[in-house]
């Protein structure tokens, strides 16, 4: 095979790759509000959320397989940057499906481990990169610094995990806030990429820095909300309570 064959054979399957992210993405994005307003636990709050989980996995699935690319062609930047992205939001999305299976809390919770200590060590390369970068004058280079940061906070979770008894996990709870975080890194990840150039239009300056911090803000606001509304509502367990009834 000759080398324009190659080249033509690879820009294809990226084509392809892309096609499949764009449009699982946008389909996820949709679907994303479904579960979200429907009946808890009911048959269309199950389809919606199964059809998001989906079409989610073949967006993270394509973007790792774009972040390989972008390394086999040089763009290191590019591949560090969606490659992370994957990474955080495979993890969440992954978590809060498998925490429902009662008989799986143990192993889920091992995985979930397993999971953070990949995104800690991802991170620490990161900050590396960026701080690396921003010492040559590369400003580009801060974007990884910072979300390499971020991602540092996982050494808590990390904590948080290794004194967790797998009896005393609320599941729901943990199902809303993992599914609900994947929803928040979908959503940046379209604003930064998808909507660039609207961003750029419609947003110059220091204002451009808004799409980043704007879906983790609203949608922490929207978890920390929902969860008190559920506990309310019975659906999620008060652990102060709880521990104060059996003790």
């Amino acid at each position: 095979m000759s080398r324009n064959q190659n080249s033509s054979t690879m820009e294809n399957i990226v084509k392809t790759l892309l096609f499949f992210h764009i449009s699982s993405g946008f389909i996820s994005l949709v679907l994303f509000w479904r579960p979200v307003f429907l009946k808890k636990g009911g048959k269309g709050h199950r389809i919606a959320g199964k059809g998001y989980v989906f079409f989610m996995w073949i967006v993270v699935i394509s973007a790792t397989l774009l972040s390989v690319k972008n390394v086999i062609i040089g763009k290191y930047f590019m591949a560090c940057f969606l490659g992370f992205i994957a990474l955080i939001t495979a993890n969440p999305l992954w978590y809060g499906m498998v925490i429902l299976k009662k008989d799986k809390l143990k192993s889920s919770l091992r995985g979930r481990l397993i999971y953070e200590v990949v995104v800690l060590f991802f991170s620490l390369g990161l900050v590396a990169l960026g701080f690396q970068g921003i010492w040559a004058g590369n400003e580009a280079n801060v974007l990884l610094f910072v979300f390499g940061g971020l991602g540092l906070t996982s050494i808590l979770n990390i904590m948080k995990l290794r004194k967790t008894d797998p009896e005393k996990t609320d599941r729901i709870k943990d199902h809303m806030v993992g599914l609900l975080t994947s929803g928040i890194a979908a959503y940046t990840a379209f604003f930064v990429f998808g909507a660039y150039t609207w961003v750029e239009q419609y947003l110059p300056g220091m204002w451009g820095v808004l799409p980043w911090v704007a879906p983790g803000l609203i949608g922490g606001l929207g978890i920390n909300y929902g969860v008190k509304y559920f506990r309310k509502k019975g659906m999620i367990k008060d652990r102060l309570k709880t521990a104060q009834t059996t003790s």
